[in-house]
């Protein structure tokens, strides 16, 4: 299993590595297995409190609900995607699909329960997007806030120009 002192990278990461060869399928395997484990141990806690897993459902598709409503689902899904390709970045284990329609916009936002990931602003402009977001992961003991400005280049994708981390 993948030690905590390593990066734990994103299935789509993962993907590339083994599709371009750069990782041998016992090593994708390997890697994959923390984030099963991860959905799991989800799965599992969720079954013991069906209550608080819905009450955070809620919280969760109010503000993905809300984050749609101002700027276009399509819109928030490129940002995420944008940002699940970020190297460092551990959030992107949970945005790694966000490219995907037919999975849900709430599936991506965690309100109260860890993994913590939300979006406390989000300002997107034709040509560019500023996304203040705020996450613990991993046993953080406290709270990261990151904001990040992307810029669409000519090719007509948005890409990452300016990451500026701050601690609470």
């Amino acid at each position: 299993m993948v030690s905590i002192k390593e990066p734990i990278l994103p299935p789509n990461v993962l993907f590339r590595e083994f599709e371009s060869g750069r990782m041998s399928r016992e090593e994708f395997h390997q890697a994959m297995s923390f984030h099963a484990i991860e959905l799991i141990d989800e799965m599992e806690e969720h079954r013991k409190n069906p209550l608080e897993a819905f009450v955070e459902s809620m919280r969760n598709k109010r503000l993905a609900f809300s984050l749609a409503r101002k700027h276009g689902e399509i819109a928030v899904r490129e940002v995420f995607s944008v940002l699940s390709d970020v190297s460092g970045f551990p959030p992107a284990r949970l945005l790694w699909n966000a490219a995907h329609r037919h999975v849900p916009l709430h599936c991506f936002i965690r309100a109260k329960k860890k993994p913590i990931f939300r979006v406390r602003s989000l300002e997107l402009k034709k040509n560019s997007a500023k996304i203040d977001i705020e996450y613990q992961f991993d046993n953080a003991s406290r709270m990261t806030r990151e904001r990040f400005l992307l810029k669409r280049g000519w090719h007509g994708n948005l890409y990452m120009e300016d990451r500026l981390i701050f601690n609470k």
